[in-house]
């Protein structure tokens, strides 16, 4: 009996030290950040991030536009496609680098790059 709660016990353990390591490997993009996309375009993106799932809203000019199922893992972050307005958006991605994070939004049939840093 002792045998057998000891084998089962193993792989347990290993499972949860592996989950822990995993999560600890992920940025933080909970908050807000700001910047300009294309040179041209303001945002605010307000995030909140549980454990590596990521949820937000970017406030343009334009509206406000909702960031759902993002991903993040390691020190990237990535949102789903979706439609917002009738138009496309294709990906968002973010690399993040301690408080600043480059984007790169494909939106219909371009690619948009910029820099958002963390607002404190």
């Amino acid at each position: 009996m002792f045998v057998m709660k000891k084998y089962l016990l193993i792989p347990l353990i290993a499972l949860l030290f592996t989950a822990n390591i995993g999560h600890a490997d992920n940025a933080d993009v909970n908050g807000k950040w700001t910047g300009t996309i294309a040179l041209i375009y303001d945002v605010t993106v307000s995030m909140k991030q549980e454990d590596a799932k990521v949820n937000g809203v970017v406030n343009t000019e334009i509206g406000d536009i909702p960031l759902k199922e993002g991903v993040v893992t390691g020190n990237d972050v990535t949102f789903k496609p979706f439609t917002y307005n009738g138009m496309a958006v294709k990906y968002v991605k973010g690399k993040i680098d301690g408080d600043k994070m480059n984007v790169t939004v494909g939106f219909q049939s371009t690619s948009f790059t910029g820099t958002l840093k963390r607002v404190k």
